[in-house]
């Protein structure tokens, strides 16, 4: 690795910028050229990682490392690769990498791909976990595929628990789907009320601003039911050559893009997936009494609120959950010991697990071809995949992992500690992993209508509603019908949209 010798050793000081940037402005008078600047989205890990990155990175090179917070960045991210970039690079969810690197705005990463990482004995590639390869390469502007990413993290997900109320009232945290049920029905049948004269329910949970982080649970559940290869095999979205006659469980025969629409098939490919949404229906939806009254109502920081004052026993979240539901918390610490525990094994299941759901794994780093210092920026990401920044990432993230491999990362001193940063460490050691992330161009150009809600239409809270046509829109069968014929019903403009 070269970040400790190609670059200048002025003493300059890391400077750490947490406002709320413009993306115009900090890079137009930019004098010092061995400067690096650095945009990351502002949510969810907080910022205190990237402050102390830079300032390792400062001490070791020089290098004067400024590193701005920005809650807006995907609002002009777009307008900023393709016409003059102020960063020389960005860290977000949601970037379409892809539609950027096929129009020559991203710069390619095979040499630092390429490149040993200090201190580790291997490469960056081999630094990073495996599923990282495939999706971190698409074809450019030259016809030829490169990397131009590097993922940000690597995510779990499922459900968060107050371990503390667990021992207390001697609740065995729950292992199948059906123990979890029993569970809820002992909390709510054991009335237990606080001197507010609150009722501790099992569940509490945004449906405003974050219904969808239901799916982490849902997800895993898919995979159980259906097994990881199908899953992944959907994920494709390439659909059966004959759209009138095709075994649904012959996988390897899924090779036209055109007939993609029968993958969301509720009988045949996407049955698991309505089965594993029928599990979460059966559970939530039938039984409102299992959740915080009116929870499809709630905005984030009330169901934040609510798990933090012990009114509610477990939250479905991920991995940053510890550090926004701290931000809730009086002083900042949550008065209780929290973990994942792992997603119950569903009835039925083809495939017990445990499995973990990378949730977020679609973040990326990116570099824009017009960077004012794009050598620079290339040997920060170098830096990012030593075992002292890995280490600090999980430290000062409060429990989230960067997206590279940790089995000679020694963080023990966090897992022994925290049990919150040991159940996510197990998750992710100890489960298979799988994502619902795609290469297929279809993606690419209309990444808001495919997988695995057509549209990006949620129903976790519509299930709750008061009103009856609306419940009864989010019932299983009419989700899984509707799903269907709008994927019939759009693909072929889909298609079109991404040149196939």
């Amino acid at each position: 690795m070269k970040f400790n010798k190609i670059l200048s050793v002025a003493s300059l000081m890391c400077v750490f910028a947490l406002t709320t940037p413009v993306l115009a402005g900090c890079g137009s008078s930019r004098s010092d050229s061995d400067a690096i600047y650095i945009c990351v989205y502002d949510g969810g890990y907080g910022t205190a990682w990237i402050e102390s990155l830079a300032e390792q990175y400062s001490e070791l090179t020089g290098v004067r490392v400024v590193a701005e917070a920005d809650e807006s960045i995907l609002d002009r991210i777009e307008d900023a690769v393709s016409h003059g970039s102020d960063y020389d690079i960005y860290m977000s969810h949601d970037i379409n990498w892809q539609a950027y690197a096929a129009q020559g705005w991203l710069e390619p990463l095979d040499d630092i791909y390429e490149t040993e990482v200090e201190g580790t004995g291997k490469t960056f590639a081999e630094r990073n976990l495996e599923q990282n390869l495939e999706y971190s390469r698409t074809t450019g502007d030259d016809g030829q595929e490169h990397y131009y990413k590097v993922c940000y993290t690597q995510g779990c997900g499922g459900i968060v628990y107050n371990i503390d109320m667990f021992e207390k009232y001697g609740w065995e945290v729950p292992t199948t789907y059906e123990e979890l049920t029993e569970l809820c029905k002992t909390i709510v049948d054991a009335n237990i009320i606080d001197d507010d004269r609150n009722v501790l329910v099992p569940f509490t949970w945004s449906g405003t601003d974050r219904q969808y982080y239901w799916d982490y649970i849902v997800f895993e559940w898919w995979a159980q039911l259906a097994g990881v290869d199908k899953v992944e095999a959907i994920c494709r979205y390439y659909g059966p050559e004959d759209v009138n006659n095709y075994d649904p469980n012959d996988l390897d025969a899924l090779t036209n893009v055109y007939n993609g629409y029968e993958l969301y098939n509720p009988d045949t490919y996407y049955k698991e997936f309505i089965e594993a949404y029928s599990l979460w229906y059966d559970l939530i939806a039938e039984h409102p009494e299992y959740s915080t009254s009116g929870a499809q109502g709630y905005n984030l920081m009330s169901a934040q609120s609510e798990f933090v004052n012990q009114r509610a026993a477990m939250i479905p979240y991920a991995q940053w959950a510890k550090y926004e539901i701290s931000s809730v918390a009086e002083d900042g610490e949550i008065p209780f010991n929290i973990g994942f525990m792992n997603t119950p094994t569903a009835p039925n299941a083809k495939e017990e697990g445990p499995f973990n759901y990378l949730v977020g794994y679609g973040d990326s780093m990116i570099i824009p071809s017009n960077a004012y210092n794009v050598e620079g920026a290339k040997d920060f990401l170098l830096f990012m995949a030593t075992y002292d920044a890995c280490y600090t990432f999980v430290d000062k993230a409060e429990g989230a992992f960067l997206a590279f491999d940790y089995s000679d990362v020694d963080i023990s001193g966090l897992t022994e500690t925290d049990t919150y940063t040991k159940s996510v460490y197990d998750k992710l050691t100890q489960s298979t992993s799988f994502t619902v992330a795609s290469t297929n161009p279809i993606t690419v150009w209309t990444s808001n209508k495919v997988m695995p809600w057509v549209n990006n239409d949620y129903y976790y809270a519509l299930a709750l509603s008061n009103n009856a046509n609306d419940k009864a829109s989010a019932a299983p069968a009419a989700v899984g019908a509707k799903m269907y014929a709008d994927a019939n019903a759009g693909w072929q403009g889909w298609c079109m949209s991404a040149g196939l």
